[in-house]
């Protein structure tokens, strides 16, 4: 487990800049868990938490990894796409060293690895989280179709 919350530490605890729309963004990683998973399968999501506050969740190899993410600007929603897949392709060997050292043992359902200055609404969001998968609850609402 220790090794785990190194690697999050010293590979994924840090501030990123980006290019959108012409404009250098900072993002700064402030949230980071990891989560077992019932799927092998490779997925992502990305989730608005407050107008500057984003969570990438990647899915490789039976886990999750949760980021939590603080942008310096509000980013327009039409620059998601291309915020996400600068992200996955600067993350993503990171991502790969944090599920392969899980793999040699980790034990847990799901544990924080970073909480770094994360806003209220953050930690919410992420304590929400540690508690659905630590329970085995549904991590998605299901909603009724209007």
């Amino acid at each position: 487990m220790i090794t785990l919350y190194a690697i999050a530490q010293r590979e994924l605890a840090k501030d990123l800049l980006f290019e959108i729309d012409d404009e250098v963004v900072t993002l700064s990683v402030k949230g980071i868990m990891i989560a077992k998973s019932a799927s092998k399968a490779y997925n992502f999501s990305f989730v608005e938490v407050t107008d500057n506050e984003f969570v990438l969740a990647v899915q490789m190899k039976g886990y999750v990894i949760y980021l939590g993410l603080e942008s310096d600007e509000i980013i327009d929603e039409d620059a998601y796409p291309e915020l996400v897949r600068a992200l996955i392709n600067h993350l993503l060997s990171s991502l790969h060293n944090l599920v392969r050292e899980a793999e040699k043992g980790y034990q847990g359902k799901a544990d924080l690895l970073l909480d770094d200055n994360m806003s209220a609404e953050m930690k919410e969001f992420f304590y929400e989280l540690l508690l659905k998968h630590q329970r085995d609850l549904p991590i998605h609402e299901q909603v009724d179709v209007a």
